[in-house]
């Protein structure tokens, strides 16, 4: 019994022995995997450095679309009112502008923006385009009033 007993210590020994020596030296799979990892990252390197010319590239292409979008706005003849629309003569124009909605131009101008639609003949509000030419009406009731004529008498 006392053989059994010394037998499995020094099998218990030798395997808590094997178990360190094994645990502290590094297996040639631990390499690979470290050779693995760098070509990952190689990888990674590389794929960042293509969306970074990509990205330049797609900023180049929105300034030219831009470029070309302002130069057409500029020789493109301004959307005007619909043919045989007369313009009261108290009215101003407005061109607008970038960002501007029909709600920003009436705010501006102290209109409504039902006044905006029907007189320039807006259906779509949303379909307002840059460079697009707009009648401001008057002041309220400066259309339906003329001023008066001087009478022969004077």
């Amino acid at each position: 019994m006392l053989r059994l007993f010394r037998l499995s210590a020094v099998l218990a020994c030798s395997l808590v022995f094997l178990s360190r020596a094994v645990a502290q030296n590094p297996t040639p799979v631990a390499g690979s995997e470290t050779a693995e990892l760098l070509t990952l990252a190689k990888k990674i390197d590389e794929q960042n450095a293509k969306i970074d010319l990509l990205s330049q590239q797609i900023l180049r292409l929105q300034r030219e679309l831009e470029h070309s979008h302002a130069m057409s706005s500029e020789h493109a003849a301004p959307a005007a009112l619909p043919v045989g629309s007369p313009i009261p003569a108290n009215a101003n124009t407005h061109v607008v502008a970038r960002g501007e909605t029909l709600t920003s131009i009436a705010k501006q101008h102290k209109v409504t923006i039902d006044q905006l639609q029907k007189l320039n003949h807006i259906e779509n509000d949303r379909k307002l385009q840059i460079g697009q030419t707009l009648v401001i009406p008057g002041p309220p009731g400066s259309a339906a009033s003329p001023s008066p004529s001087p009478s022969p008498g004077e």
